[in-house]
């Protein structure tokens, strides 16, 4: 609603503009005249074009006379509808002339709506806008359901296509180096070296894996070890597995010419997802140990450990392990227990060349010689990986 002075100040204006500019003309309550072009009278409102404001809507209720020097299309209360020309008359009285009946007396409280005859009614205009902008909406759902519908489309097509190649060729593997160097008041050199190798179908996964630790300080040498590992799973059901292993561990620094133990267990899934994959074992194998001094120990063993994988996000992957190996003449006194825990980072686009940080850590509660009963490694290696 336009206020008092507002509607003061635009009635005279109107006053002092030649009556050629103002063709319709409406009187409002206070005595303001408003002149222009009507455009529409709809939901209680008053839509003019007018030569000085441009758009002006003003309550209908507050109207008292309006005439107009053209014919407009006007639905009354009763939803009636008529063309004619709105006017007043010498004695004040509104009426319609061009009708279709002559000229005939009109209420203007009875209008309900008004435009102009090439126009659409406004009641149609504002649904036809609605039904657009549903349209519209439909319309942007529907290109990004599509877009939605193609990206996971392309996601499965390069799954299946990935899942296709691996059967064609399951094996994958992954060369890890490195080397680290002093100089000056201490000479050391240490290098360290890791292949793996893995196969995987359907229902089968193997793997192995070769490695040499080798250090030296001031033409002494503090690091000479050489592990060793395969190991076969095989799905017997949506969860469970059998699974065997032999591990195999040469270390100069704790008098072992040879450690080799063997197992066969029963293995379980506990999570399998896309990101994570946690599984535990039980079962039973055969422990050997020779020594420098040649002496050697043989036991059947236990065998209980666990082994998790989780992609942290799309591009860093941490692992961990842990293996107990207890032994049956006496579990308590006599067991090993090893552990790995580290992360993979790619370094390039390919993710071929990765970063991988690990830690190596063995505790033997009954250690020959001289040996400590924990051996803990550290690694930063450059990863090589393929598929």
């Amino acid at each position: 609603m336009l206020q008092r002075r507002l509607s003061t100040a635009i009635s005279t204006v109107l006053l002092f503009t030649s009556t050629s500019l103002a063709a319709d003309q409406i009187l409002l309550d206070d005595g303001s005249i408003l002149k222009g072009s009507i455009k529409q009278i709809s939901e209680g409102k008053v839509v003019m074009d007018t030569a000085f404001a441009d758009e002006v809507t003003v309550d209908f209720n507050r109207v008292t006379q309006i005439s107009t020097d053209q014919k407009h299309l006007i639905e009354l209360d009763s939803s009636d509808r008529v063309l004619g020309q709105l006017t007043v008359n010498d004695k004040g009285q509104h009426q319609l002339t061009g009708t279709a009946f002559g000229t005939v007396d009109i209420d203007p409280k009875r209008i309900n709506t008004l435009w102009e005859k090439d126009a659409v009614q406004p009641q149609n205009a504002q649904l036809e806008q609605q039904y657009q902008q549903e349209i519209e909406q439909i319309k942007t759902a529907q290109a990004q359901e599509k877009a939605a519908l193609e990206e996971t489309y392309t996601a499965e097509v390069q799954q299946l296509r990935a899942e296709r190649e691996a059967l064609l060729d399951p094996w994958s593997g992954n060369l890890a180096f490195g080397i680290q160097g002093a100089s000056g008041n201490t000479d050391r050199m240490s290098v360290t070296g890791r292949g793996e190798l893995f196969r995987e179908t359907v229902n089968e996964r193997l793997g192995m894996y070769l490695e040499v630790n080798y250090a030296k300080e001031d033409d002494e040498q503090t690091e000479n070890e050489k592990l060793a590992s395969i190991k076969l799973e095989r799905d017997i059901s949506e969860n469970y597995f059998a699974r065997g292993s032999a591990d195999f561990e040469i270390d100069d620094f704790e008098e072992l010419d040879l450690r080799a133990i063997a197992t066969a267990s029963l293995g379980r899934f506990f999570i399998q997802e896309p990101d994570l994959v946690f599984k535990g074992f039980a079962g039973v194998g055969y422990r050997f140990e020779s020594y420098s001094d040649g002496t050697t120990e043989k036991d059947p063993t236990g065998v209980l450990g666990y082994e998790t994988n989780y992609n942290l996000n799309s591009r860093m992957n941490l692992f961990h392990d842990l293996t107990y190996y207890p032994s049956f003449s006496s579990p308590g006194q006599n067991y090993l227990l090893v552990t790995n825990f580290g992360a993979e980072l790619p370094i390039t686009n390919d993710e071929a060349w990765k970063l991988r940080a690990s830690l190596r850590s063995q505790y033997n509660s009954q250690p020959a010689g001289d040996a400590e009963t924990t051996d803990t490694n550290y690694r930063l290696n450059l990863v090589y990986d393929w598929e």
